[in-house]
Order: C-alpha cells, then sequence, then structure tokens
C-alpha cells in the first residue's frame, strides 16, 4: 500500500467518525461535567471542615468560668468518705450553648472523672454538688472543668480541653 491510500484511508476512516451518531451530545456532556464538579466540590468541603476541626478542636471561644462570690472561686467540698461531694457553680460565655461538662478531680490517691450530661445556655449559670468518694480517691488536689459544645448542627458534642477551668487549693464548704 502506498502514501496516497494511507492518507485516503485515514481521510475517510475521520470523516466516517465525524459522520457518526455514536458520540456524546452536547446536554449529557455538560450534565456529566456538572455531577464531576459537584462531587468534586463535595469531597473538598468535607476535607476542608476535617482538617479545620483537626487542627482547632474548639474554634469558638466558649467563656465558661467558676464564679466567684467576694473574690473566692465557689468551689468547695464536703463530707467525708463515700458520702462526700464537691459544690461549684460555673458560668457559661456568651457565645455558645454548653451540652455537657467533663470533670476531672485529682486525689492524692487517684483520679475521678466525671460527666454532667446537662445545658447550659449562653450566658446562664450552673449549680452542681458532684458525689465524690474520699475513701477511694483520697484529698483533692486539682479539679479541671472542661465544656462539650456542638459544633455543627446534628453531631456529637466535642471535649474542649484548651477551654477547660482549672481549680487547685479546693477549700471546705
Amino acid at each position: 500500500m502506498n502514501k496516497t491510500a494511507k492518507i485516503k484511508n485515514f481521510c475517510r476512516l475521520g470523516i466516517s467518525l465525524r459522520n457518526s451518531k455514536r458520540g456524546v451530545s452536547p446536554l449529557i456532556a455538560t450534565i456529566l461535567l456538572l455531577i464531576f464538579a459537584i462531587g468534586l466540590g463535595v469531597i473538598l468541603m468535607n476535607w476542608g471542615r476535617a482538617q479545620v476541626e483537626a487542627a482547632s478542636k474548639c474554634a469558638v471561644n466558649i467563656g465558661i468560668d467558676v464564679i466567684e462570690l467576694n473574690n473566692i472561686p465557689e468551689v468547695c467540698y464536703a463530707g467525708s468518705g463515700e458520702e462526700g461531694y464537691i459544690h461549684f457553680i460555673i458560668e457559661n460565655g456568651p457565645n455558645i450553648d454548653v451540652k455537657a461538662l467533663h470533670i476531672r478531680v485529682i486525689g492524692k490517691k487517684g483520679v475521678y472523672n466525671a460527666e454532667i450530661i446537662e445545658t447550659i445556655p449562653m450566658g446562664y449559670s450552673l449549680l452542681k454538688d458532684l458525689p465524690y468518694n474520699f475513701d477511694k480517691f483520697g484529698e483533692i488536689r486539682q479539679i479541671k472543668i472542661s465544656p462539650k459544645v456542638i459544633l455543627y448542627e446534628g453531631e456529637e458534642p466535642i471535649l474542649c480541653p484548651e477551654q477547660a477551668v482549672v481549680l487547685g487549693n479546693i477549700r471546705s464548704c
């Protein structure tokens, strides 16, 4: 087969492909491109949201604090043995509702962890008496109160330890 015959066959192939009805219509191509772009956008947005959450657990300033009466923090303990308890009043800041509190009490004999699942609305306070076993955990050395908040609707509350209130030298009530 000579060169001219090869060129003629190639041109016929090009013409037959151009006249073929087997191509993708512009409407279907547009729909496929839109589906691809939306899918890629959803993936990137979810990835970006996960990166932001991993970088900073609590991007909002919660502003919880222990209420002070006469410049004395309102945190104290009472009772003895298994009948002991910790009394405290905590105040939520103006930015977000607190859905729960995680409380860590470091005693001389061990660490006691508790969770209070009670919503504290923005700007409101909560008065609680937390049961504490002095026989098991010993004298209180430190209390850390960490808020749990819901950053996005429909998700579980996340712990914000970087915004916790840490208290030492707990007095008797």
